[in-house]
C-alpha cells in the first residue's frame, strides 16, 4: 500500500511509499524477531510450529504460552513478508507518536487478544494457527483511529481512506469467520486483534475515536473524483509518444 498525504485537491498533497524517515526501534526489533524465528523454522522443520503454534485444544489443557508464541511463526516467506510490510507501513508512525513502550504493549495485547478469540471460537481444534496477523490488524485499527482520513493505495492501485478500509475489513472478516470457508486463514484472530486493540485504546484514552462509515454523499464524491482522475489520465495519454 502507498500512503497518500494531504487531501484531494490540496496543493500540498504528496504521495510516498511507506511512513518515511528512519524505522523506529520497536518496529525494528519486532521485524528482526519474526525474521530470526522464521530462519529457525527453516532449520528445525515443523518442530517450532508443533510446540509453539496456537493449538486451541492444547491452550485449553494449560499450554497458555501458545497465545504469545504463535505470533512469531509464519507459514512461508510471502506470509512473513506481508505481515512485516504492514507492521512497518502502519506501525512506524504509531510508535513515533506513542513511544516504544506503549506501542509494544499495544501490539502484544492485540496479538494475544487475537489468539484468545481464536481459541474460544475453535476450542476443539488441534490444527496449529501461526502468524502475526492479530497484532497487524490491531495496528491497522489504531492507525484508522489516529489517521482516519489518510489515504492508502490498496495493491498500489485503489485509493481509499484508512477508516473505510478498516470498516470493510471488519465486515469481510466477520462474514468469513461466520461462513468458515476453510481457507486456512484465522479470521477470528484478526477480529480479536482489532477488538482487543480498540478496547485497550479506549481504556487508556489513547486516540480511540470512532470508525464512521461512509455517507452516501461521501461515496458520490469519491465516484466523481475517480471519474475526473480517469478523464485526466486519458487526456494526458493522448499526446505524442516520446522515444
Amino acid at each position: 500500500m502507498k500512503v497518500w498525504r494531504g487531501g484531494w485537491g490540496s496543493p500540498a498533497r504528496t504521495m510516498q511509499l511507506g511512513p518515511g524517515g528512519p524505522v523506529p526501534p520497536a518496529v525494528v526489533r519486532l521485524v528482526g524477531a519474526n525474521v530470526a524465528l522464521y530462519v529457525l523454522q527453516l532449520l528445525t522443520g515443523s518442530w517450532l510450529i508443533v510446540n509453539f503454534g496456537l493449538v486451541p485444544a492444547l491452550v485449553g489443557d494449560g499450554e497458555l504460552w501458545r497465545l504469545f508464541t504463535y505470533q512469531f511463526l509464519h507459514g512461508g516467506l510471502v506470509h512473513l513478508g506481508l505481515n512485516m510490510f504492514m507492521l512497518w507501513m502502519f506501525g512506524s508512525e504509531l510508535e513515533r507518536r506513542w513511544g516504544a513502550s506503549f506501542f509494544v504493549k499495544y501490539y502484544f495485547v492485540c496479538s494475544i487478544g487475537g489468539g484468545i478469540l481464536f481459541t474460544l471460537v475453535r476450542w476443539d481444534t488441534w490444527i496449529p494457527s501461526i502468524g502475526a496477523s492479530g497484532g497487524i490488524y490491531g495496528i491497522l485499527m489504531a492507525y484508522a483511529l489516529w489517521f482516519p482520513d489518510r489515504r492508502v493505495f490498496v495493491w498500489f492501485l485503489f485509493p481509499i481512506k484508512v477508516r473505510f478500509l478498516v470498516i470493510f475489513l471488519i465486515v469481510l472478516e466477520t462474514l468469513q469467520a461466520i461462513e468458515s470457508t476453510g481457507t486456512g486463514v484465522a479470521h477470528a484472530a484478526h477480529l480479536g486483534g482489532m477488538g482487543f486493540g480498540y478496547a485497550y485504546l479506549r481504556w487508556y484514552g489513547v486516540g480511540a475515536g470512532r470508525l464512521v462509515p461512509p455517507r452516501p454523499q461521501d461515496l458520490r464524491r469519491a465516484w466523481r473524483r475517480w471519474k475526473l482522475r480517469r478523464l485526466q489520465r486519458r487526456r494526458m495519454g493522448s499526446g505524442p509518444t516520446l522515444h
